[in-house]
């Protein structure tokens, strides 16, 4: 009897404990870290939400750093130390994903650890970098970490698939319209080859065999000048001032992390 009753209390143990680890990471350490004041208690409590639920259900950790300012540091520097300092990141490899926000000098910085280097490839960036930058330009800056949490959630379901976010993923609805717009050419063209072989007549581009030689003559001629067109082209401009490494490169500590950032 004891021993079935140990076999069962080792059993639940067991069962229970990712759950207990997960349970005292998350109330050990915020993942929203608000340390420029851009957000309310209500925010900074629905991100933590979510952040949880990220960490949760992929045992990936997305962590939103704000600063005021850092210095003379440099963003990848600080926000890869701030990642390894205060233990983010799940298993051996430390998955996750650092965003630092330094409000003073409009910089961000994303830190990928462990798979986090592989899943935001070049594309995954890209669409990151993008949907952040769109928000923390218009200073809605729950926005922007919404948007991070959320970007990164459907890399993170495509990569418990087997899969990545790539350029067919990226672009997948514009290719989807493009065929069909190149298919209903394909078929315009088709069908008007198959209209000109039915026809018998055809439209002549000159009425020089309707007329009487020498029937038309011009007495008089003139130049008149009747209006001028100006077109103009407007710049560009970029998005935002991005670089950095999506592959990986070595801390401080000497650990791996990849990412990159800019400012806005």
């Amino acid at each position: 009897m004891k021993k079935t009753f140990l076999l069962i209390f080792i059993s639940a143990a067991l069962f229970l404990l990712p759950a207990v680890l997960l349970f005292s990471q998350s109330a050990a350490v915020s993942r929203v870290v608000d340390n420029a004041g851009l957000l309310n208690d209500d925010e900074i409590a629905w991100l933590e939400s979510l952040t949880a639920k990220i960490a949760s259900a992929y045992n990936f950790d997305l962590v939103i750093v704000t600063e005021a300012g850092i210095g003379s540091a440099a963003s990848k520097d600080y926000a890869d130390d701030f990642f390894e300092r205060n233990g983010y990141g799940f298993g051996a490899k430390h998955d996750g994903c650092l965003m630092l926000h330094v409000k003073g000098d409009r910089e961000y910085w994303f830190s990928t650890s462990g798979r986090g280097i592989t899943i935001l490839n070049d594309t995954a960036f890209d669409k990151l970098e993008s949907d952040v930058v769109g928000f923390l330009k218009r200073d809605d800056f729950a926005g922007a970490y919404h948007a991070f949490i959320s970007d990164w959630e459907k890399f993170l379901v495509l990569d418990a698939k087997g899969k990545s976010y790539n350029f067919f993923r990226a672009y997948g609805l514009y290719l989807h319209i493009g065929a069909w717009i190149f298919s209903f050419i394909i078929a315009l063209f088709v069908v008007y080859g198959m209209k000109t072989k039915m026809e018998t007549i055809f439209p002549l581009a000159e009425a020089d065999c309707f007329m009487i030689p020498g029937s038309l003559a011009f007495t008089q001629k003139n130049d008149g000048f009747l209006y001028s067109k100006v077109t103009k082209t407007m710049r560009q401009s970029s998005s935002g001032s991005g670089s950095g490494s999506r592959t990986g490169s070595s801390s401080s500590s000497g650990r791996s992390h990849g990412g990159g950032g800019g400012r806005y």
